[in-house]
């Protein structure tokens, strides 16, 4: 469909952005939170946080500025700050000793891929053979004809498993690695991989979670050679990460608020440039991305969704059009009728629920349960059937606290804010 229409790959993909030269591209209305992240990895004896709205960009903002600080080392800039390939997330699933194992093996990973450009610059660097020892051999290969090890012998469907010989022992691994860590990177100007962990609100639901973040303080936060940046949306940061343990480790989030209306359009039409391959056909174009984004309470993410669902209607409804008011005609009509469609599966939602969304929207649509006087309830029990109500409709979600069962944070839903739109009259605020 995408070459049909003359463009490369999906311009309204809501992926993140990733960490190459194209992604430093898309990334537009960043420039202040780009040079802050970077400053701060480089320079700061704190490891930076960023907390922002889900689908904001902070992923992409993360992997824009790791790629940057790559590109600078390899042009001869001072301090080897290398990203992993990949970030880590925090569940109640992880103890510490599986999330350091997991954290360990992406760092040789990162060796062995790094190894040549660091070795290059003069680093201090193991031997590839070495790391490759310890990444491959520790496995033995279970297969349906017997055991092998290091791939040899044994047939059928193989699965795998730690090898237990004491050569390989888990100690030896870690040891091994911190030993790598330090020799390449003794002081903090030195550099270090960049380990991001991404979805940091996910700790809220866990009272064992957030007390392994404080736990890894001193296993992982501590290591020379690791720079880190956490990421999270509703405050996480300031609340569950900001324990005492923590203060002096983590720097205080940067706040990362949705650009603003006129970047947004100019982010899209960089999309439309970076991925058309001539004369290309868009089935949403800046104006009509505009109207999107601000229907759904500027959340980057969310718009380009909806432009990609709206860009697959059109395609099979054969409604591709050239004209660039008619199509803005056609968004309009296609938004208002997504909206009437939504607005039809909240039967359920009585009068009160309805004021208790009403008054959350004018709050930018993010609140507390405990703010239950603003929405003029004398107890939070007493507003917890409103809440139960519209997130049946989906029209919000919470955060639960599985350690006391209780809502703290509520957060109007794309879909809210597209059955807000049809509320207040197909008029955006």
């Amino acid at each position: 469909m995408w070459e049909e229409l003359g463009f490369r790959d999906n311009p309204y993909s809501p992926k993140p952005i990733l960490a190459n030269e194209e992604g430093s591209e898309l990334l537009v209305g960043r420039d202040v939170e780009l040079r802050k992240l970077m400053t701060y990895i480089r320079s700061s004896d704190t490891h930076p946080t960023l907390e922002g709205p889900n689908g904001v960009g902070k992923t992409s903002l993360v992997s824009v500025a790791g790629y940057k600080l790559l590109k600078e080392f390899e042009d001869g800039k001072p301090g080897a700050y290398i990203p992993l390939s990949s970030p880590f997330q925090l569940t109640s699933e992880d103890t510490l000793q599986s999330f350091k194992q997991r954290v360990l093996y992406a760092v040789a990973q990162q060796f062995i891929a790094s190894r040549g450009l660091l070795k290059e610059k003069g680093y201090s660097v193991p031997d590839g053979d070495e790391i490759d020892q310890w990444l491959n051999f520790p496995l033995f290969h279970l297969t349906g004809g017997g055991a092998s090890v290091a791939g040899f012998g044994g047939n059928a469907t193989r699965s795998t498993a730690p090898n237990s010989s004491a050569g390989f022992s888990e100690s030896g691994f870690v040891s091994t690695v911190m030993k790598w860590l330090k020799e390449c990177f003794p002081s903090r100007a030195a550099g270090g991989f960049i380990c991001v962990i991404d979805n940091l609100e996910l700790l809220e639901t866990s009272r064992g979670a957030r007390e392994l973040l404080e736990a890894i303080r001193d296993e992982l936060l501590n290591i020379s050679g690791l720079r880190w940046v956490l990421c999270g949306a509703r405050g996480i940061v300031r609340s569950s990460a900001s324990s005492p343990r923590l203060q002096g480790v983590l720097a205080e989030p940067i706040d990362v608020k949705p650009i603003n209306d006129v970047s947004a359009e100019k982010a899209l039409l960089k999309r439309i440039e970076v991925y058309s391959m001539g004369e290309a056909n868009p089935p949403v174009e800046a104006a009509g991305f505009g109207h999107i984004y601000r229907i759904g309470n500027r959340n980057l993410r969310n718009a380009l969704k909806y432009c990609e669902d709206f860009s697959m209607w059109a395609y099979l409804e054969g409604n591709l059009i050239e004209d660039s008011q008619d199509k803005m005609k056609l968004i309009e009509a296609w938004m208002a009728e997504t909206a009437d469609r939504y607005e039809q599966d909240t039967k359920g939602v009585g009068r009160r629920a309805w004021r208790v969304f009403d008054d959350l929207v004018t709050q930018n649509g993010t609140a507390s349960p405990s703010e239950y006087e603003q929405f003029g309830y004398r107890t939070q029990q007493a507003m917890r059937p409103q809440l139960k109500l519209l997130e049946d409709a989906r029209l919000i979600e919470s955060a639960i606290d599985e350690s006391d069962n209780r809502r703290r944070t509520i957060v109007v839903t794309s879909r809210g804010w597209i059955v807000n739109y049809k509320r207040s009259g197909f008029e955006i605020s």
